[in-house]
């Protein structure tokens, strides 16, 4: 996170330049922003060697999560990854193009296309799990096990 201000200096800034909203922030607000970004960002490099973005990521792991054969509408995906409908589109693309998803016919509706997960994009996700899962626990390393159980049910009682 080269070249970012720390929160420390962004809440001087305010401060000195803009007390009227130094006195609203809410400075944890901005650190849940950072963590996401460097959530991210991290994220971002690790999956770079598979030639994916979080998002791409995020939609397999969506469909890995289905029962057999692990198919999703579109709408389903986007309103429940919070893609916009052109956003997805093109994210399926890309997957569609490396074989990792197959669009298949919707009997329910001839006029729209099922997602589904490819038996190449389940063994491309087995790959690439072990460095997620390896990013997941650098990033909440400082932490020990009670700090990260009460961190989730902080982060959770928010999204509620």
């Amino acid at each position: 996170m080269t070249g970012k201000k720390s929160i420390s200096q962004m809440l001087e800034g305010l401060a000195s330049e803009w007390p009227e909203a130094a006195r609203r922030v809410h400075p944890v607000v901005l650190w849940l922003y950072r963590a996401r970004d460097q959530l991210y960002d991290d994220l971002a490099a690790v999956l770079d060697p598979f030639d994916l973005l979080p998002a791409d990521f995020d939609v397999l792991a969506a469909l890995r999560t289905q029962p057999p054969p692990r198919t999703l509408t579109p709408t389903v995906l986007y309103r429940s990854l919070l893609l916009s409908s052109g956003g997805l589109t093109k994210i399926l693309h890309r997957l569609e193009a490396r074989g990792l998803v197959t669009r298949p016919p919707n009997p329910a509706d001839r006029r729209s296309r099922l997602v589904r997960l490819s038996p190449r994009g389940e063994l491309f996700l087995r790959d690439a799990l072990d460095d997620v899962i390896a990013h997941e626990e650098r990033f909440l390393a400082p932490l020990d096990a009670a700090e990260v159980h009460e961190l989730k049910r902080l982060l959770d009682k928010l999204v509620q």
